[in-house]
């Protein structure tokens, strides 16, 4: 048996500096450490909408990325986002831009995001310092009053030459969610799933790993949800040719608007 131990601690600040400019910091405190896991300052009322954010923030890469672990609809990051960029997910100091695009209707509504910021994840790139760039487009469709859906299509590259290093990842994620408007406190239906393929070639060499999941979360009352997660990656190792998958069930119950206390067990098998 192990003793109860609180994994993490979490503090978030935000404070307008101006009509035109937010700052926002998120601290951390786990195992005894103190980490800075966001702190940037964003602009708004630029023209043509845009958006540009300067620090360190999480980076739009798939869907989940992008969340803070207590928002995520189980206890812990899928798989695939955990091998490929690391557990805490992929967060780096740089520029943003955010761009949502001037047309919308029945085709769709959509935005874009680049971002430039330094390639220093340990996964990724080695630990580099060169410039990392990423760009994803996503677009919002509403069927019905009560059901939408979201496609997010990601890129990323980077490069280490001090080993080589050439890293291309690209990210399929796709969300669709039956909400009905007069009770949308009490049941909704959440699908979700992302696909991810990672190639890391060093000089010129290496191969292609895929990784993903699929979640499911339904919300039974205003307390209740029951959700199911399944997951599957390949080794990001180029010398490794393993693979694993888990299964991840969650019952969560929110006590208030503010807590919620959530059970979970995970089956997980490396192949």
């Amino acid at each position: 048996t192990e003793p109860f131990e609180a994994r993490e601690y979490e503090i978030g600040f935000q404070s307008a500096l101006d009509p035109f400019s937010v700052a926002k910091i998120f601290v951390s405190f786990e195992g005894g450490e103190v980490h800075i896991e966001e702190g940037y300052f964003y602009y708004t009322g630029l023209p043509g909408h845009f958006r540009l954010d300067l620090g360190s923030f999480r980076q739009q890469l798939g869907e989940l990325n992008r969340w803070h672990l207590h928002a995520l609809p189980e206890g812990e990051y899928p798989l695939v986002l955990q091998r490929f960029v690391g557990e805490d997910g992929l967060a780096a100091t740089g520029v943003s831009v955010y761009w949502p695009l001037p047309f919308s209707g029945r085709a769709g509504t959509y935005e874009w995001y680049a971002q430039a910021t330094k390639g220093s994840n340990g996964t990724l790139f080695a630990g580099g310092s060169r410039p990392s760039w990423l760009s994803q487009l996503s677009g919002f469709w509403q069927f019905s009053r009560s059901t939408y859906g979201q496609l997010r299509v990601t890129g990323l590259y980077g490069t280490n030459p001090d080993t080589g290093l050439a890293t291309t990842l690209g990210a399929l994620a796709a969300r669709f969610t039956w909400r009905p408007p007069a009770e949308g406190t009490r049941k909704e239906l959440t699908v979700r799933g992302e696909l991810w393929a990672l190639r890391r070639r060093f000089n010129d060499t290496g191969p292609t790993r895929l990784g993903g999941y699929v979640d499911g979360t339904w919300r039974l009352s205003s307390r209740w949800i029951v959700g199911v997660r399944g997951d599957w990656v390949e080794s990001p190792d180029p010398a490794v040719a393993g693979r694993e998958w888990a299964v991840s069930p969650t019952l969560t119950f929110w006590e208030s608007e503010f807590v919620y206390l959530r059970a979970q067990c995970t089956h997980h098998q490396d192949v």
